[in-house]
């Protein structure tokens, strides 16, 4: 017969819809963060290094935040 379909309880649909609403206001403080260092005089290559993020994606939100 196989598995029976498996499904989230409301606690854990609610608990992962919290963790993913916290991840992506981090991420926005990330990026407003970076972004504030480098209208500062921070160069990407040192936010990158910084960061772990890629040149690309620094420049690509400087890009995006004009």
């Amino acid at each position: 017969m196989g598995n029976p379909k498996r499904v989230l309880t409301a606690e854990d649909e609610q608990a992962i819809r919290d963790a993913m609403r916290a991840a992506q206001s981090a991420d926005t403080a990330v990026r407003e963060a970076v972004l504030s260092a480098h209208g500062h005089g921070a160069s990407i290559r040192v936010l990158s290094e910084f960061t772990g993020m890629s040149t690309n994606t620094i420049m690509r939100w400087k890009k995006d935040g004009r």
